[in-house]
């Protein structure tokens, strides 16, 4: 029991690692001033290459201790739908939409997590977690309206990426949860990541990535920000992330993603984004819907 609640109070810490990391991309790509340097493939490679990094090592020792080669497969449905597809998706959005609305938009996960979970992994959920997804939901849609443009100009294929980034991160969860379960956190994460590694490093060439460090001043500083975003908002957060699962639920561990807008849009107002005192009845629209989303509700999903 302490072990599942000690998870439940994770997501909050989670959420602050994930949420500003939607404007670490950002400042991957640009300058405050709005100077581009990296791609956004270019920011997407250095991330998933600087974390598989760390986990490289460790996979001889989890190769030995592999319970069955399948396991393989669905490390690499972790490794590749849960952190390198959404991370070329996210920085492919984010180069016209603000870090607030992506982070945002994020909180789409656990409406497909308990999609995939019921429809591929017959997860049993009650009404009051689909009352309360339902209730996080509409906090996150009215949200979305309140920190679009003025001019109502949302783009679509922005949108539609960062949609396909959380149903993939659906799948990566269910994966996690009820296929991968017998492994710990950081085995997991190691599996995942050193199947992402080979693809982020050809990326990090074919992409010219080297070149930009040769010519452009600013480099150096969307660099540093690149790296924290791969060492801790990748590599350690995954961990964290695997951790929650393991001690709660699959869809319990996806509400991370509705406390991450509270982060995303109290960052866009420290860097002088617009706020509506809407936004803040929204947020608290999204907090309701968490918790009965985790309270009793969490005994059923499993």
């Amino acid at each position: 029991m302490q072990n599942k609640q000690l998870g439940y109070l994770l997501i909050p810490l989670l959420a602050c690692i994930w949420g500003s990391s939607f404007i670490l991309m950002k400042r991957g790509m640009f300058t405050t001033d709005g100077t581009a340097v990296f791609s956004a493939a270019q920011v997407a490679s250095i991330r998933i290459f600087a974390a598989s990094s760390i986990f490289l090592p460790l996979l001889p020792k989890l190769l030995k201790n592999l319970h069955s080669p399948k396991d393989l497969l669905y490390f690499a449905v972790v490794g590749l739908g849960g952190n390198l597809i959404p991370a070329f998706l996210f920085t492919f959005a984010e180069q016209t939409l603000d870090s607030g609305i992506a982070g945002i938009m994020n909180s789409f996960t656990p409406i497909f997590t308990i999609i995939v979970g019921v429809l591929l992994f017959q997860t049993k959920i009650n009404s009051q977690q689909i009352i309360g997804t339902l209730i996080g939901f509409s906090g996150i849609t009215w949200l979305i309206r309140l920190s679009s443009p003025v001019n109502g100009n949302f783009q679509l294929a922005p949108a539609m990426a960062i949609l396909l980034a959380t149903l993939l991160y659906g799948f990566s969860l269910n994966t996690i949860k009820h296929k991968l379960s017998k492994y710990n956190p950081i085995q997991i994460a190691t599996g995942g990541f050193s199947i992402a590694f080979l693809p982020a490093v050809i990326s990090f060439f074919y992409f010219d990535t080297p070149r930009v460090f040769d010519q452009n001043k600013f480099a150096l500083e969307s660099f540093i920000y690149i790296l924290i975003l791969g060492l801790i908002g990748t590599a350690f957060a995954v961990i964290l992330f695997n951790r929650i699962i393991a001690q709660t639920t699959a869809l319990a561990a996806s509400t991370v993603t509705y406390f991450i807008p509270i982060i995303a849009v109290a960052i866009g107002i420290y860097n002088g984004e617009r706020f509506v005192w809407q936004q803040l009845l929204a947020m608290l629209v999204i907090i309701t819907g968490v918790l009965l989303v985790n309270l009793k509700g969490n005994k059923s999903n499993k």
